[in-house]
């Protein structure tokens, strides 16, 4: 399981890939004293919404909003009832997204990457996978790929020598190893409210926090949740007993608050992944849709008049995202307030978004990555990244003062390592008002301490400068066919250095593939017409 010498997949002729720097020699610039440690990278994503195989079960202490927890009923989120959103979520989570940062960890820092499932053939393709993007970057650069059945069974010491873990995301499972900052610490530093209070120009927020929590889940509460014990993933839906009063009256406080809210405004929950947990209210009637996916009554979800009731389902027509996000909060997490709704100023007249990536150290230094300007969808779900080379220089002077208050201030928790921030450009200072009262044209929307989506475009610039390319793009695909499909098909871009594969995983079962792809352009007008190609020919991918 040490170095890769697996040879691309088809005959094609790929570049060899040279990045700037790695994720391992970042770490070891973040912390000097900790440089002779050797960490294992843990780069997978994470979710609440279901198990990601039979050896990755779901955060609970930990939750997180994705986008099947914001968007799916709370009878759809069990393991028994949805094998194909647990396969797709599996792909992009254990795969596609610790793939991606893979590709730029760079030797001396082992990635862990966790297979999907239990039998020979399906971890043989895992490994497959993996190794098959690696290849195609130097040797002296690639990274060591160790597989493990779940978070449970990581290696410590032994031959690959793992002393400590660094990880992208909290999973429940990596309580029991030695970290580089505590969970708890790293939970928090990634919420919402975090942010509105870290003394950052972040614009005008309030917090409803959640009062107590609904008490351990059993027969002894009520009738209804004794009869979905066995799957009882949240406080279902008619309960008479003390928790679903609890839930009742922490709704009501909930919805109240945002009825108050005069509109523009935007709402967040805590811990949101991939866009998702993010509403942009605009109008009245906007207003009214949100209150009615927040919490829904009888008869108002569309097609659930007509379920069975004697399904055991706990969605049974009162269903709605404080259902589900409020069942979360336990005894065990109350003190990380995980169900707190955040509302704040909508950024009035944004001309421009921008997802800043930077290094901060142990001593809170900021060291600048870059910054892209990020790509979502109408949802407001990220899709991608863009980034000119010769505009950085400009945008380091232009942010370097916010990126130097934003490591100090993950530093003073104790985290360092990648950080992404999110922020609004406004023409002119002062036009929407700032949680610190100062007047900004920068506004931080998001705070990401971990690898972001985009940290590889700003690792991969002189690769694309020494072609003549000043700009690249960053975004996921789904495709008919496999890898080879897609190389033969793209070979002429692909052999020039002019597109990247940084993820891929193939299910044959259905004949599609999931990928994560990087394209270069001359300029911003070729890399737009370049994308836009590849676009045409594939179909968009959300987290």
């Amino acid at each position: 399981m040490g170095s890769i010498d697996t040879p691309p997949l088809t005959a094609a002729q790929l570049p060899t890939i040279n990045l700037d720097t790695t994720l391992a020699e970042l770490y070891r610039r973040a912390s000097p004293k900790n440089a002779d440690r050797k960490l294992g990278l843990v780069l997978c994503g994470v979710t609440s919404a279901l198990d990601l195989g039979p050896d990755f079960p779901h955060n609970t202490k930990y939750p997180y909003q994705d986008g099947p927890f914001v968007a799916l009923h709370a009878g759809e989120l069990r393991n028994s009832n949805n094998r194909a959103l647990q396969k797709s979520l599996a792909t992009k989570y254990v795969s596609l997204i610790p793939q991606r940062d893979a590709f730029i960890a760079g030797p001396g820092a082992p990635v862990i990457l966790f297979h999907q499932g239990r039998t020979a053939a399906q971890r043989a393709r895992d490994r497959r996978e993996a190794e098959a993007t690696v290849a195609v970057l130097g040797t002296e650069q690639r990274p060591e790929l160790v597989f493990c059945a779940g978070p449970a069974s990581i290696p410590l010491g032994g031959e690959h020598g793992i002393a400590q873990i660094a990880y992208k995301v909290v999973l429940d499972g990596l309580a029991r190893y030695p970290l580089t900052h505590p969970l708890d610490a790293h939970w928090f530093l990634n919420s919402k409210a975090a942010l509105a209070r870290s003394g950052l120009p972040t614009p005008r927020t309030r917090i409803v926090e959640i009062e107590g929590h609904g008490g351990a889940a059993g027969s002894a509460c009520c009738a209804r949740c004794a009869a979905v014990e066995t799957d009882m993933r949240f406080i279902p839906a008619g309960c008479t007993g003390g928790r679903g009063r609890w839930l009742e009256a922490q709704a009501a406080r909930v919805v109240e608050a945002v009825e108050r809210q005069p509109v523009p405004f935007v709402l967040k929950t805590q811990q949101t992944f991939g866009g998702a947990g993010t509403w942009v209210v605009r109008s009245e009637q906007q207003k009214q849709d949100l209150l009615r996916d927040l919490w829904r009554r009888r008869g108002e979800a569309e097609g659930q008049e007509e379920e069975s009731e004697n399904d055991n389902s706990d969605n049974d027509g009162d269903d709605g995202i404080l259902r589900r996000l409020l069942s979360q909060v336990t005894a065990e997490n109350r003190h990380l307030h995980p169900g707190s709704i955040i509302i704040s100023d909508l950024v009035a007249d944004a001309v421009a978004d921008y997802g800043v990536t930077f290094l901060a150290t142990d001593a809170g230094e900021a060291v600048f990555l870059g910054a892209s300007e990020q790509l979502t969808d109408p949802d407001n779900a990220w899709i991608g990244s863009t980034i000119n080379f010769s505009r950085q220089q400009k945008l380091h002077d232009k942010f370097a003062p916010l990126i130097q208050r934003a490591a100090a201030w993950v530093a003073r928790h104790g985290y360092y390592g990648p950080v992404g921030i999110d922020v609004l450009e406004t023409r002119t200072s002062g036009e929407t008002a700032s949680a610190t009262g100062e007047p900004t044209a920068h506004h931080v929307v998001d705070l990401n301490a971990r690898t972001s989506g985009s940290l590889a475009l700003p690792l991969l610039c002189g690769h694309f400068v020494e072609r003549g390319l000043q700009c690249a793009g960053s975004f996921s695909v789904a495709v008919d066919g496999g890898r080879r499909d897609f190389v033969d098909a793209w070979r002429a871009e692909l052999e020039a250095g002019r597109m990247l594969i940084l993820s891929w995983y193939e299910d044959d079962e259905v004949g599609e593939s999931l990928a994560d792809v990087v394209v270069g352009g001359e300029d911003e007008r070729d890399l737009k017409r370049r994308m836009a190609r590849v676009r045409e020919a594939t179909r968009e991918v959300t987290f």
